[in-house]
């Protein structure tokens, strides 16, 4: 999975430097998601705050050709790999965004959080439709 192997090795619910198999995943998608489009020239100009509604804006139209995927009735191959396009944008974005220090380093112990804050949530987080 990643460049380096490190999570090839290990298997779900071991640790290797403190950090859990499932953070190690994370971080490794979110590296190889951001080198990879850095290599592809996605990031060559100055960062500006304008790039980086750009690249959200790209997020967005991923998350359209997923719906557009499913109206057109185009199978489940072609939904998740739309479904991967809008991680691997969100992941890049997201590692620029560390690293310009706008969003916190770690993703994954964040979204357990709020996996957990969600789950203890009422149905529909209390309003009349989701």
């Amino acid at each position: 999975m990643n460049r380096e192997g490190t999570i090839d090795s290990l298997t779900k619910g071991e640790a290797v430097n403190g950090m859990e198999w499932g953070a190690m995943a994370f971080q490794s998608l979110i590296t190889d998601s951001a080198e990879t489009a850095s290599e592809k020239g996605f990031w060559d100009e100055p960062v500006a705050m304008d790039q980086y509604a750009a690249k959200l804006s790209l997020i967005h139209s991923e998350v359209t050709e997923v719906l557009e995927a499913l109206r057109k009735n185009q199978g489940s191959d072609k939904v998740t790999e739309e479904f991967a396009d809008i991680f691997i944008r969100c992941f890049d974005l997201y590692d620029k965004l560390v690293d310009a220090g706008l969003a916190d380093d770690d993703l994954y112990a964040v979204i357990m959080e709020k996996q957990n804050k969600n789950a203890a949530r009422p149905p529909k987080h209390g309003n009349k439709w989701g």
